[in-house]
């Protein structure tokens, strides 16, 4: 059988990557195996997350490929839902933006800790499940700092919303000052002229690496493993950066205080859950 009838079916693709930046990788992916059709379901990480576990205990498996944060990822690995190690497609970092037409230079803040002040109380926004981020400032900082710190600034009573595109979208628009957003999608909006800008010298960087990998029961597992090989190649990763993304082909942390996220965070994810609501959401 020739590859492209051993593919030529359905691959079914779970992922947290927006339907905008997942569509250029599902044209190119079909375009380079016709009679290959690459079926996309986007959500939130935790919510692909608990829509696979749930899935596998029911017995069942409908997703071939999955990608998302390493966190989440870690969970399935621990639950034998993977059929390899996952592979880092691009990473996120954590960062705070701002918008330059209501931030003045020398107001822009160089820290974490610049975000208690005074004047930023009610004018910073935040992903209303900012968990991965919560829980490695902990890891970073030590849980007695580091939880201090979020009840501090819990108390500067920031804004929520849902999702960091929307977050980046919002402050562009200037609905708030300050955001924290992926460093990315301030690139990307300031090579359109947006007035946005975000902050280099935080102590840390979190970032965290988006990875990709089959599903141990994959009902098509070598369209799986070929789509895993596109996205990975030289010419998936370019698609990737080409959205905006930090693809991991590319990744250049030069002079910024990276710290990646602790792959064990995963298994103290519902806790952090917890904790983060506890002190955010009340």
């Amino acid at each position: 059988m020739s590859i492209l009838a051993a593919i030529a079916a359905s691959v079914v693709w779970y992922t947290a990557m927006n339907t905008q930046d997942a569509e250029p990788l599902r044209k190119r992916f079909e375009e380079k195996y016709p009679g290959t059709t690459l079926t996309v379901l986007r959500q939130p990480g935790e919510k692909i997350r608990n829509r696979i576990v749930t899935e596998a205990r029911a017995g069942k498996n409908f997703w071939d490929v999955v990608s998302f944060n390493h966190l989440d990822m870690d969970v399935l690995d621990g639950e034998k839902l993977l059929a390899g190690k996952p592979e880092p497609i691009y990473v996120r970092q954590y960062t705070i933006g701002y918008n330059t037409n209501l931030v003045k230079p020398g107001e822009v803040p160089r820290d974490w800790g610049d975000l208690l002040q005074p004047k930023w109380k009610g004018k910073l926004a935040i992903d209303e499940n900012e968990v991965e981020w919560y829980a490695s400032m902990l890891d970073y900082m030590g849980r007695d700092k580091g939880t201090a710190f979020m009840r501090s600034l819990a108390r500067q009573e920031p804004q929520f919303r849902r999702g960091h595109t929307l977050l980046s979208k919002l402050l562009l628009a200037g609905d708030f000052p300050l955001a924290i957003v992926h460093a990315a999608e301030m690139d990307e909006a300031r090579k359109s002229g947006a007035p946005v800008d975000w902050v280099r010298t935080l102590d840390p960087i979190v970032t965290s690496p988006s990875v990709i990998a089959v599903a141990a029961r994959a009902p098509n597992p070598q369209g799986a493993r070929h789509f895993v090989d596109f996205v990975l190649s030289e010419e998936g990763q370019k698609l990737i950066a080409a959205q905006g993304r930090v693809a991991a082909r590319f990744v250049n942390a030069s002079g910024l205080k990276v710290y990646y996220v602790n792959p064990k965070l995963a298994r103290e994810m519902e806790r952090s859950e917890k904790e983060f609501n506890e002190i955010f959401r009340r």
